[in-house]
């Protein structure tokens, strides 16, 4: 029998390339890189599909992966109870998929990972708010660098999933985003900041959950050990996740 049935099957959502090309769906290719590097078979959903559609996936998946980048809109303030911005680039389409996915997944007891703005739509999805726009500080958050360039520090809480995958408490990360976690969502807690104390990391507020959302890019930093470990920690317990539900379903068979 082929090892392929042993490797987790990983949701990534994926949204319209906007504003210029909203007929364009956008992925960047080292997500998918880094997914089946670590041992993982991605899984596109893609907007405009209902919820029970998308439930129906998230029944048949091991993980879910939230990504970000270039291009990338913003989730709808409505969300957390503000109006939108003049900056604010809005995808209706992609929230209501990452929203009813991630209910989904924490539903389920399934590892999640957000990514940018993957990490501020896991956040208003589970009843937390965002900056919309940082203003201009000591540290840039939208440097114009390449995405494999360090562009600040990024501070562990000790103690912290991402510490002990780092085994550091003091990182250098890329950046590239405009909005951040305002008001983390109760089911979260904040584990890591730049060092403006722009939130940068969130976890599970319950250890024995596997919800992590970052604010900067390792898909884009790998070749580096401690950003590499986020993914096959997050394939791992997938695979984990994986092997017990099918054990409950051979059970109650």
């Amino acid at each position: 029998m082929s090892d392929t049935v042993h490797r987790p099957l990983i949701a990534v959502t994926v949204g319209r390339d906007l504003p210029d090309r909203p007929s364009v769906l956008r992925l960047t290719e080292n997500y998918v890189r880094v997914l089946t590097g670590a041992g993982a078979i991605p899984i596109v959903i893609v907007p405009g599909i209902d919820t029970a559609a998308v439930q129906y996936v998230m029944e048949r998946v091991d993980g879910l992966l939230l990504p970000g980048g270039i291009g990338a809109p913003d989730p709808h303030p409505r969300h957390f109870g503000e109006d939108p911005r003049p900056e604010t680039v809005i995808d209706t389409d992609l929230d209501a998929l990452e929203i009813a996915a991630i209910h989904r997944a924490v539903r389920l007891g399934m590892p999640v990972l957000g990514i940018c703005r993957g990490c501020q739509i896991l956040n208003v999805s589970l009843g937390g708010s965002l900056i919309q726009h940082l203003e201009p500080g000591d540290v840039s958050h939208l440097p114009g660098l390449p995405l494999d360039a360090e562009a600040h520090e990024l501070r562990l809480e000790d103690g912290s999933r991402l510490a002990r995958l780092s085994g550091a408490r003091l990182l250098r990360v890329n950046s590239l985003h405009h909005q951040a976690i305002a008001r983390p969502a109760p089911a979260l807690r904040v584990v890591g900041r730049a060092e403006d104390g722009v939130v940068e990391a969130v976890e599970s507020a319950d250890p024995d959950r596997w919800i992590t959302g970052v604010q900067y890019h390792p898909e884009e930093l790998t070749s580096q050990p401690a950003h590499r470990r986020l993914f096959e920690d997050f394939i791992s317990c997938s695979a984990r996740y994986a092997a017990d539900r099918d054990q409950e379903r051979t059970v109650s068979a």
